[in-house]
């Protein structure tokens, strides 16, 4: 049986994929559950076919749920369809499963020419938050996004462009959910719904947050998690036993 203990939460981080966002969710995950945050090397110029690699030794070798935030998206749903052992459950956040802005053409090829310093990391921050900014929000994010190189920065922004991974997102078969910020300024709604048209049975939460939702709001985000731990893990393994009984 899976108990609340035992389940680990596999965070697959956003765009810079340091994990040093998650502070907040975790204390409010504890004591229940442990947050497991898988950070990216800040010198390689990986895409993500290089990332599957690094994440796949690192996963639990017990029962976890898979949380992939914004770039990771896609490979939380590679991963989901390679169908690993101890993987229960896949919750995708503010995320994509393929181009997320193709509205925008020739955005590939201007990555390269944004300026990239202290104060567009501030102004980034800042935008990408909305009414929930606050200097402490702002702070934790401008230092993220300084830890990565430029270059490192810019070749994952090309890769969520470049990124189809729908076919495999509609053969999975293991619980999912989708948690999706009402003020996302990045990632558009129609991106959960075209999700949501490939696996009607995924669960939509959609909560009043910016892009950055497991940092804005912790409580709410951790909340859902448990909830949705709850009904379709937790309470799913209880049943089993019972019918075995």
């Amino acid at each position: 049986m899976i108990i609340k203990s035992q389940m680990t939460i596999v965070v697959l981080p956003g765009l810079d994929g340091t994990g040093t966002l998650y502070q907040q969710l975790a204390q409010q995950l504890a004591p229940d559950y442990e947050l497991q945050v898988i950070a990216y090397p800040l010198d390689q110029l990986w895409g993500y076919s290089e990332l599957l690699d690094y994440i796949r030794p690192q996963l639990p070798q017990s029962p976890y749920l898979l949380l992939a935030e914004s770039f990771s998206g896609p490979l939380g749903i590679l991963l989901a369809a390679e169908k690993p052992h101890y993987l229960k459950a896949l919750v995708l956040c503010c995320t994509f499963g393929r181009n997320p802005l193709p509205a925008i053409k020739g955005l590939a090829s201007a990555v390269d020419k944004l300026p990239w310093n202290e104060l567009v990391h501030h102004w980034t921050a800042l935008w990408l938050q909305g009414r929930y900014a606050s200097p402490q929000l702002s702070a934790l994010m401008g230092n993220a996004l300084m830890m990565v190189p430029e270059q490192v920065i810019k070749h994952r922004a090309k890769q969520t462009l470049q990124v189809d991974v729908l076919t495999e997102f509609a053969t999975l078969t293991l619980p999912m959910m989708y948690l999706q910020a009402r003020q996302d300024r990045l990632i558009w709604a129609f991106n959960a719904k075209t999700l949501k048209k490939l696996q009607p049975d995924m669960q939509l939460v959609r909560l009043d947050a910016p892009h950055f939702l497991l940092q804005a709001i912790p409580d709410q985000a951790a909340w859902q998690l448990q909830l949705f731990i709850e009904e379709h893990l937790v309470s799913a393994q209880q049943q089993q036993s019972m019918q075995l009984a």
